[in-house]
This record gives structure tokens, C-alpha cells and sequence, in this order.
């Protein structure tokens, strides 16, 4: 079984790609350089050039050198500099393919009433020649688009799943009819066995965000044999839930009223503290209003089911659980945790957890997945084993 690709786009405009049609890159470089070695030369040898230019009529000297050194510069230059741009764009490219959920799936997805086969996950790829792959899982009722803008500038080699029935594509599609949680984690441990299959000797780290983290959790319960066997480097998850007083979002879509969403999706912008999160929950509320609501609210209502009502231990339990499996486990907060980050670092260390691998940021929920916080965090926590 192998991944699908399914389109490929890249940030490059028609104008750029017509130029680069009509010059091979190899030639492009070749005249680069060979411009830059004259216009060196002409430097170093000014006299020199201007004696064989006398030679051949004083008068053309005052024009054609002036004209000759400009030509030189500006189209080596040019050259050079439309060389890194095309070497530039070729690392930021993105692809997007399938995932084609075969019968071999059912092996691990054990429910019998939720009929997967036969359909696909999406995904979104930039290959980088690293030896990490980095797999992102996002929030509920987001895609893998979410982390699109780090991907475009990673050192690494990354993918950016979208699960199951939450691409807006599928809103209305009946072959994508809501899975139950179970399954969802059950299918995720499917993919990410086909993932590491087609990348061998990549050493993989999972990050997740919200939803994305707490199914990474979920992995131990749903679909332990099968995490254990990925051998993952390293898990870092962006705000899991915590406990109940954490489901802010959480709870909201869970008591939506399908024939009146309206009402509650409000309350949910009343919750917004700062003018930055209000504007961040308008852009979740438009994402997750073009998907399918009814696979957003279940996932909602059977991850609520699965925490404490205030106390921390279910959390804990989880965590030491996902670290027997991995190599490392790294859990980032962002502020709005802050009221429960001190009990939890306690209740780590008595348990034998390493509390550095708790960390309490200065950003808020969303501000996680924006790109300048993802490249500081990844890039620090991976960069020197990336070079190993």
C-alpha cells in the first residue's frame, strides 16, 4: 500500500514558470557564473580592457565599457538571483494526495457498524531532505491547511493529515457518514503504519493540536499494539485537554442544538477574552460550519466523556502511558492553562515524570499552530538530533 498523490501546487507565479521553461537551470547557473567572472575580471583588469578597447577605436571606449560592465553586472545579477528564487520555491513546495483506506484497515479499526473501506484520507506533504518526519494532527473540526504556513518554511520533512469526514468535500458525502471516536483513533493508528512504511529509517514525531493532542492519548487506549510497533521518536502536543474545565470549545459544539446551531456558536465568540481570540474563534467558527457538523459534535461529546470533571489524573495517567510507548513526550500549554500548570508539574514529579516535558507558553490556544511558534519550538527540540 502506498500513499496516493493526489495534485501538486507550488507558490510560483505563470510569469516565473515561462522563464524558467525557456532557460535550463543549468545554463542559467553556467551564465551566472561566467557573468560574475567577467564582471570580476573587468575589475581587476580595467586598464587592460580599456588599452585593447583604444586598440580598436578611441571613441567607442567611452561608450561601449560603461555599457559592457552594466550589461555584465545587471544580467548576472539577475541570473543569480532568479536561480535562488527557483531553489527557494522548490523548498516550499506543498503536495497534496490521498491515503486509500483498504480492507487490510480493518485488522485494526475493530467496529463493524462503521464502514470505512473503500474511502481515503487527505493529506498535505513538503519533502525535505531530513531524516524527521514531522506527521501534524489538527483541532477539531480543522484540516491539515491549518499548518500549512510552517510547513512552507520547515527544515524538515513534513505531513499534515486531514481525518476522517472533516474535509469540507465530504460535508454531504454519504460514504463519509460520522465513525465513532474508537474507530477515528483505531483508523489514524492505520495510517500512520502505511506512513512509516513508506519512509522507512525516518525517525517520526507526532505534534497535535487540541483535538489532534488528545487522540495522540487516545492512541494508547484504542490502538496500543499498533503504537508500540510505530517505534515514534517523539510526541509534542499543543494544548490536550486537560480535563472538563479545559472543553471550552468542546462543550459548546456539544450542546448545539443541529436545528438551531446558531445560538450556541455565539456563546461561544462571547468567550473570547481579547479582540485576537475572538478574531481566531469568527475563523473557527467559518471552518468548521463548512464541514460536517454532526462527525465535529460527536468527537466533541465522546472526548468530553473520557476526562475527569476537574481532577488531573486521568491526564497523567495518560501522559506516562504515551511515554512508555515513545521515545519522548514533550506537552506545550498555552496561557489560558496557566491556573492549572503548577498542579499538574507537582502531580507529574510524583509520578516520576520529568517536568521539563511541561511547558507553559505566553500564547494563547490558537497561537500555537502559527508558524513563528511552531519553527521556534520544532526546530529547537529537533534540530540536534536532526544533525545526529
Amino acid at each position: 500500500m502506498r500513499l496516493y498523490r493526489r495534485e501538486q501546487r507550488t507558490f510560483i507565479d505563470a510569469d516565473n514558470f515561462s522563464l524558467r521553461s525557456l532557460i535550463p537551470r543549468w545554463l542559467a547557473v553556467l551564465i551566472g557564473l561566467l557573468g560574475s567572472a567577467l564582471g570580476l575580471a573587468t575589475n581587476l583588469y580595467s586598464d587592460q580592457f580599456r588599452e585593447a578597447i583604444t586598440a580598436s577605436g578611441r571613441h567607442v571606449e567611452t561608450l561601449l565599457f560603461p555599457v559592457l560592465a552594466s550589461i555584465v553586472a545587471s544580467g548576472s545579477a539577475l541570473l543569480i538571483y532568479r536561480w535562488l528564487q527557483e531553489r527557494r520555491h522548490e523548498q516550499s513546495e506543498i503536495s497534496s494526495g490521498e491515503l486509500h483506506i483498504g480492507s487490510d484497515a480493518l485488522s485494526i479499526v475493530a467496529d463493524n457498524q462503521d464502514v470505512i473501506v473503500g474511502r481515503s484520507l487527505f493529506y498535505l506533504e513538503t519533502k525535505r531532505n531530513s531524516g524527521d518526519l514531522l506527521i501534524f494532527l489538527h483541532g477539531l473540526g480543522l484540516d491539515a491547511t491549518d499548518f500549512r504556513p510552517y510547513m512552507t518554511e520547515s527544515r524538515f520533512h513534513c505531513l499534515a493529515l486531514t481525518l476522517y469526514g472533516f474535509n469540507a468535500e465530504e460535508k454531504d458525502d454519504e460514504h463519509y457518514r460520522p465513525i465513532s471516536l474508537r474507530s477515528h483513533v483505531q483508523l489514524l493508528g492505520y495510517a500512520l503504519q502505511k506512513i512509516t512504511l513508506q519512509y522507512p529509517g525516518k525517525r517520526i514525531t507526532l505534534v497535535g493540536f487540541s483535538f489532534g493532542a488528545d487522540i495522540i492519548f487516545f492512541l494508547m487506549q484504542f490502538a496500543e499494539n499498533t503504537l508500540r510497533d510505530l517505534k515514534i521518536r517523539r510526541a509534542i502536543l499543543l494544548d490536550p485537554n486537560i480535563n472538563l474545565s479545559t472543553t471550552t470549545i468542546s462543550s459548546r459544539i456539544a450542546d448545539v442544538d443541529m436545528d438551531q446551531p446558531v445560538a450556541e456558536l455565539v456563546k461561544l465568540l462571547s468567550s473570547a477574552s481579547s479582540t485576537s481570540e475572538f478574531r481566531n474563534l469568527c475563523e473557527y467558527i467559518y471552518k468548521i460550519t463548512s464541514k460536517n457538523f454532526a462527525q465535529i459534535q460527536q468527537h466533541a461529546k465522546e472526548v468530553i466523556d473520557l476526562l475527569d470533571a476537574s481532577a488531573y489524573d486521568r491526564f497523567l495517567d495518560r501522559m506516562g502511558q504515551l511515554m512508555s510507548a515513545t521515545e519522548a513526550v514533550h506537552v506545550v500549554m498555552s496561557f489560558d492553562y496557566e491556573q492549572h500548570f503548577n498542579s499538574i508539574a507537582r502531580g507529574a514529579a510524583t509520578r516520576g515524570i520529568d517536568i521539563r516535558s511541561l511547558e507553559c507558553s505566553r500564547l494563547s490556544h490558537f497561537e500555537l499552530i502559527g508558524p513563528n511558534f511552531l519553527k521556534e519550538r520544532l526546530e529547537g527540540v529537533l534540530s540536534t538530533e536532526a544533525d545526529d
